[in-house]
């Protein structure tokens, strides 16, 4: 059964809808809101009826997949209309029959025989045994609600034995009130349980003629075109009979229907049925149901519309991403080599600067050494042999910093805290300082780059100096932090202090800004924090560089 109410109109009901043999709601499928199939539905199958208020038949049932099919459809009769062929022995009984089924509608049928083209066909048997005579029958039955018109015309049997052939004919020629529909052809007699069903019916296109009609328009009785008794057909059992007539007909039946529509493909459908005669022209009375069948995800255009849009989006996405790559790899390649050229720069500063100045002073030293021992030793011979001295051990340290920044194997922080731990030592170790170092146990392996660790430990030694000549400080302490975004290190003595924003000492304020200086060029920053008499703090915050972060 149907969920949901039926859908009908009039007397016309389309009682239920089955998906693969699943009931469907069709109480609300409108116009708008249509039956929805998938078109891997391999089977749709609909049932339908039509009584009246007793619960009787009382219409010829037709139905069309709009959309689907071509013409209107009928249902299959479990009992068709026939033509017959009737064997006898010589006591009249019945020995054999032959049945030609009739269904369906003839090709161009208008509604009636008048006026629908005729079709030929031709049909054979064969006499059985005992049989002496044979008789033609053109009949309906009522059994299994039928209903249906038939016009037949030009009837002829040919018997053919091993002796001689012998011809029939039922044409219609003579009777009695033959223009009427319950005339009397002269060799024909009517039959059954309506055997006023049985018509003949007068033509005059293309030439005047008497046609022999079936008009069964009762589902319960039938009637029968039978030749007469007196013009049977002799025969012998095993000769050959062939029958050939022309005739045009619609036959069908009354619900209940049940009618399927395997593999529909997509696209919108109505399915229709309706109430017809008994010529199969429809009464007026019919009900239709909306139906959708749709196409897999793949064979939608939105589908692909969508794809391609989509395709297109990722390749444009790609690219701009491949075009970003190459962009910043042409960037990167030219930072690098920027760095390079900087780099370079820088260590040819460095030599000019320091190397150049350290060999210069040492040469001038030498060379007034030199002309004083000439003249004996005094004291500022040996103030000059000593500054010679000094100079060649700062002009060492120069070459060994240089060559530290430079060397790749250094870039990380762990190599810089143990640069910085061992320079320290070695820079204060003539002092009466204290000395003290606050590092972490495990330092994380961040890669710092020559520029990065040059810069930050010239302005460590920067402070350094400035704390040996200026804050008359008993201990200095170097402490070393480290977090997810940045590196702070800090050193801090327990000095004379001064004011931060105010002038001091000649070449204070200098050194104050060399430190700032080195630290914004390797994208840090330095804060001081000094009062007098309170020592003095300098605070170098430096930036993870993001390749490194976790």
């Amino acid at each position: 059964m149907s969920l949901g109410a039926v859908v009908a109109h009039g007397e016309v009901q389309i009682t239920s809808v089955e998906m693969e043999d699943q009931p469907q709601e069709i109480s609300s499928v409108t116009a708008a809101r249509p039956l929805r199939v998938s078109s891997a539905t391999r089977s749709l199958r609909f049932h339908f009826t039509q009584v009246d208020a007793s619960g009787k038949p009382t219409a010829r049932l037709r139905y069309k997949l709009e959309g689907y099919d071509e013409t209107w459809r009928d249902l299959p009769l479990e009992i068709d209309m026939k033509l017959s062929v009737q064997f006898m022995d010589k006591e009249q009984g019945i020995v054999g029959t032959d049945n030609f089924k009739i269904i369906g509608e003839t090709p161009g049928w208008t509604g009636q025989p008048g006026t629908s083209p005729f079709v030929t066909r031709t049909e054979q048997t064969t006499a059985p045994a005992r049989s002496i005579e044979a008789r033609v029958l053109l009949s309906t039955h009522g059994v299994d609600a039928a209903m249906g018109v038939i016009g037949l015309e030009d009837l002829q049997a040919t018997v053919h034995s091993s002796t001689d052939t012998r011809t029939y004919d039922w044409t219609v020629t003579e009777g009695v009130d033959l223009n009427q529909p319950l005339g009397v052809p002269a060799n024909w007699e009517r039959q059954g349980s309506r055997a006023d069903m049985a018509q003949v019916l007068k033509l005059t296109d293309p030439f005047p003629r008497t046609i022999l009609m079936l008009n069964d328009d009762d589902f319960d009785r039938h009637c029968t075109w039978s030749t007469l008794r007196l013009q049977m057909m002799q025969v012998h059992p095993g000769e050959q009979l062939r029958l050939h007539w022309k005739m045009a007909h619609s036959i069908g039946r009354s619900g209940p229907g049940d009618v399927a529509y395997p593999g529909l493909p997509p696209g919108h459908y109505w399915f229709r049925v309706a109430a017809a005669k008994a010529n199969g022209d429809l009464t007026g009375e019919e009900v239709s149901l909306a139906i959708e069948v749709v196409a897999p995800l793949y064979r939608q255009w939105g589908f692909w519309v969508v794809l391609f849009a989509l395709i297109g989006g990722a390749v444009a996405w790609l690219g701009r991403i491949l075009a970003l790559r190459k962009t910043n790899r042409q960037i990167a390649e030219l930072e690098r080599r920027q760095e390079i050229e900087n780099e370079r720069s820088r260590i040819a500063r460095d030599l000019h600067d320091d190397i150049g100045a350290g060999l210069t002073e040492i040469a001038m030293q030498s060379d007034w050494l030199r002309r004083e021992l000439a003249s004996g030793i005094t004291n500022d011979t040996r103030r000059r042999a000593e500054r010679v001295c000094q100079s060649a051990t700062e002009l060492t340290r120069s070459v060994d910093e240089i060559v530290w920044a430079v060397t790749p194997e250094n870039d990380t922080l762990e190599r810089f805290a143990n640069y910085l731990v061992h320079s320290t030592e070695q820079f204060l170790d003539a002092t009466s300082l204290k000395l003290r170092f606050d590092f972490p146990q495990n330092l994380p392996q961040i890669v710092l780059t020559g520029k990065v660790r040059h810069h930050l430990y010239l302005a460590t030694r920067e402070a350094l100096n400035n704390m040996l000549k200026h804050s008359g400080a008993a201990t200095v302490k170097i402490s070393l932090q480290v977090d997810d975004v940045r590196i702070l290190l800090s050193v801090e003595d327990d000095g004379c202090g001064f004011a931060p924003d105010e002038a001091g000492a000649a070449g204070t304020h200098e050194g104050l800004h060399n430190m700032k200086k080195r630290l914004t060029e390797i994208g840090g920053n330095c804060q001081i924090t000094s009062r007098p008499g309170g020592g003095t703090r300098v605070e170098f915050n430096l930036p993870i560089p993001p390749s490194n972060r976790s």
